[in-house]
């Protein structure tokens, strides 16, 4: 089967899959970023502020209510459209262990197109406020959550159908 075929066949309920991969994976990437903020003394919500930078397009966050919100909202679509370009190519890995580790290799090229690329041309906070190291870590864990939800894709998984459950048999019959 030639990989227009094999990535074809089922994109819509990749897709599908793919982007409620990328919202619960955005969704625990963001927590860990809260969390790594209030752990550096910083306010919890302040990579929400770091990533509203984007939609405002701005040199440096501002930290108001209505940006956190922004910020969310940003960052889980960016999540979900990353989660289902993922998904739609999850058909070319011949293995569980393949898709695994393209999506670690997924989620840190993830980092150095938004970080290292984007992050110098246009969004230079990006470069000056978020620890770097930590970055790296949290996007190759982003890419590493897709994976559960899209493992089923890979060539050499093989997915079981679900089967109905037995009928139950009226009381009193016998077998």
């Amino acid at each position: 089967m030639n990989s227009s075929t094999l990535l074809g066949r089922g994109l819509d309920e990749r897709l599908t899959r793919g982007v409620v991969a990328g919202l619960a994976a955005g969704l625990l990437f963001l927590l860990a970023n809260m969390w790594y903020a209030d752990s550096q003394g910083l306010p919890a919500v302040a990579p929400l502020y770091d990533i509203s930078t984007i939609f405002h397009f701005t040199d440096q966050p501002d930290p108001v209510p209505e940006n956190a919100v922004v910020g969310l909202v940003v960052h889980l679509t960016l999540a979900a459209g990353f989660g289902a370009l993922f998904a739609a190519f999850a058909p070319l890995f011949s293995s569980a262990r393949a898709l695994t580790i393209a999506a670690v290799g997924f989620g840190l090229a993830l980092y150095v197109v938004n970080f290292q690329i984007l992050g110098r041309i246009a969004f230079e906070w990006f470069q000056e406020g978020p620890n770097q190291t930590f970055e790296v870590i949290a996007h190759a864990g982003f890419g590493l959550l897709l994976v559960p939800f899209v493992a089923g894709y890979a060539r050499g998984v093989e997915r079981e159908p679900v089967a109905a459950a037995p009928t139950p048999k009226p009381h009193g019959a016998s077998a």
